[in-house]
């Protein structure tokens, strides 16, 4: 009779084990300084993001997140780094980051959040981050190498891709024009995106998805007149592209995406101005030509 229990017991705690390991969520959040036109700016990440920390380390099935560069407003004075890693450590999930221009030298980046550009698996999912800062919006020398290296290590055995980084990579004024980032500072005129990253990617029998976080600080209307550029969703083919910022005070928002055991992917788009966290609706293809 003892056996028995001890067998129910045990089949018990593996069973909820593994009921408690299927799936995860994870956020991304861009621009999390906030307002560049804030000419007292306060230290730390912007308020209206630290609002929503608590709901943050409330749900807990998200178990990363991802800080997509421009954390930090003015990164040669400590005491706005100093005031950042305090704001992040108040969060629950695993935290990474990708640099952004605004971010300081490589080696200030790295002495807070380790290597620039790196990968790693969790729950059969490939995780890559992208330093984009390194050569002019280029993947190219050893970060190509890790990001090829990489996909080939992991392209059977997992879910889906994740590639993470600061600027639209993918911006292109004729292939893909909207939304315009907040700077095109130091981008290479011929990056290679398109002519070599793209081409991989799009070879590969596997979902890949990119995020960018360099949108959504400005507020000035003149700049939505055609196009939202707090945000932006669009599918092609397994390529999907997500870019998502905040500073403008009007439409700042953040990305939870949602993965589910068999790995099929959602977003929540969060809108952090207002009581109500839904009222931009959801991510959709609002993309008109290429």
């Amino acid at each position: 009779m003892s056996r028995i229990i001890i067998i129910v017991l045990v089949f018990s705690l593996t069973s909820c084990k593994a009921q408690k390991n299927e799936g995860h969520s994870f956020f991304i959040a861009g621009h999390t300084y906030g307002n560049p036109n804030d000419k007292d700016h306060p230290l730390g990440l912007y308020q209206p993001f630290k609002d929503k920390f608590e709901s943050i380390n409330k749900d807990k099935n998200i178990e990363l997140g991802f800080l997509l560069g421009d954390i930090v407003w003015n990164s040669k004075n400590p005491v706005y780094w100093d005031a950042a890693i305090k704001d992040i450590s108040a969060l629950r999930p695993e935290i990474h980051a990708a640099r952004g221009n605004h971010d300081g030298s490589l080696e200030l980046f790295e002495s807070h959040f380790g290597k620039s550009y790196k990968s790693f698996v969790h729950k059969n999912n490939l995780y890559i981050i992208i330093d984009s800062n390194l050569d002019e919006w280029n993947i190219s020398g050893e970060q190509l190498v890790l990001l090829k290296n990489a996909i080939e290590k992991n392209k059977n055995n997992v879910n889906n891709i994740f590639i993470l980084t600061h600027q639209m990579i993918w911006w292109h004024k004729r292939i893909y024009p909207k939304p315009f980032p907040n700077s095109l500072h130091h981008k290479s005129p011929d990056s290679n995106y398109w002519t070599l990253i793209e081409p991989l990617l799009k070879g590969l029998d596997k979902p890949v998805y990119l995020f960018a976080g360099d949108v959504g600080a400005f507020s000035k209307e003149r700049r939505k007149k055609d196009h939202i550029i707090e945000y932006d969703y669009h599918k092609d083919g397994n390529l999907t592209y997500v870019s998502s910022g905040m500073g403008g005070g009007i439409r700042d928002n953040f990305v939870i995406v949602d993965i589910s055991a068999d790995g099929a992917v959602n977003f929540r788009l969060i809108h952090l101005n207002g009581s109500d966290v839904n009222s931009l609706g959801k991510l959709t293809d609002n993309f008109k030509s290429k």
